[in-house]
């Protein structure tokens, strides 16, 4: 294993998974205590909720290459509360709400009474998304129109109760719907990572909408082959882009692997602040929530 590096320098990762269970709560806290020396203060860390779908189906929805150590059909809410009571306040739970069914309000009341502190979603219409994933229309069959009236309520809520989004969505081909919910809700948190898929067509988003962040989670051999573009696209979106590595919550050579990779680009040293802390606690509210217990404090 690479040696650690020390530094005072904070680090917000605004974007890892759960894929883990109770049985890997001591190899979860040794990989999180290693993170924090490395300066990680904070993990905004998606959880599923699975209460309807089969093995057969619920795989239709979870991308290749990701190894579940938990519950094997990816309901994994309960743990995830646990792993961040356990490790507090270094979690930030996020309830991923690609299988999400029934009543969209109150499940989501229910788990942010739960502890809950974000919601992330992935834009499933149809069974061309650059994940190869099926479509939720297909497996829930539901219309299209049932599902975007689903996804519409999702961020309705998010916005009511001030909530982060993480919602993975292609601008090259999904722009005009992009668009359509970002001008519904002018007032949502919502970070659409990997750069919006399509560097360029996600800059127009981020021309026109002022409340959209993304990150650079999973974005590793691109950057790495063009490093001198990314740090012009970072550059110009310097308020906007947040550290975020796509990393199970067991895995923190990943999330060392990301900082590594910010550092070697060089970037100005508060531009580089911005990415690793500053865009991150803006997105997630960190900042919101500190302010709020100093008041009540």
């Amino acid at each position: 294993m690479q040696t650690v590096e020390t530094g005072d320098q904070e680090i917000v990762d605004v974007h890892c998974h759960c894929f883990a269970g109770v049985g890997q709560a001591g190899m979860v806290s040794r990989g999180l205590a290693q993170l924090r020396k490395a300066g990680v203060s904070h993990m905004a860390v998606m959880g599923l909720v699975n209460t309807s779908l089969n093995a057969q189906d619920v795989w239709k929805l979870i991308p290749e290459g990701f190894e579940n150590l938990g519950d094997p059909l990816f309901n994994e809410a309960d743990e995830l509360l646990e792993f961040s009571q356990q490790n507090d306040p270094m979690l930030f739970p996020m309830l991923d709400t690609r299988m999400l069914s029934g009543a969209v309000s109150s499940f989501l009341q229910e788990h942010l009474n739960r502890g809950f502190r974000g919601i992330k979603g992935l834009y499933l219409a149809d069974d061309g998304n650059d994940l190869a994933l099926a479509s939720v229309p297909e497996t829930f069959g539901i219309s299209l129109e049932q599902y975007h009236q689903r996804e519409w309520e999702i961020f309705a809520f998010a916005e009511a109760n001030e909530l982060p989004v993480l919602y993975h969505m292609d601008a090259n081909r999904y722009g005009s719907v992009m668009r359509a919910l970002l001008d519904d809700f002018p007032r949502l948190r919502i970070n659409f990572p990997h750069f919006g898929i399509g560097r360029k067509a996600f800059g127009k988003i981020l021309d026109r909408y002022p409340n959209v962040y993304t990150d650079i989670a999973y974005m590793m051999p691109h950057m790495q082959n063009s490093p001198a573009s990314y740090c012009d696209y970072i550059s110009h979106y310097e308020d906007r882009v947040c550290f975020g590595s796509d990393a199970l919550i067991y895995q923190p050579e990943i999330v060392l692997d990301y900082v590594r990779l910010v550092r070697s680009l060089k970037l100005p040293v508060e531009i580089e602040d911005k990415v690793f802390s500053a865009n991150p606690r803006s997105f997630l509210g960190l900042d919101e929530g500190a302010e709020a217990e100093t008041k009540t404090g």
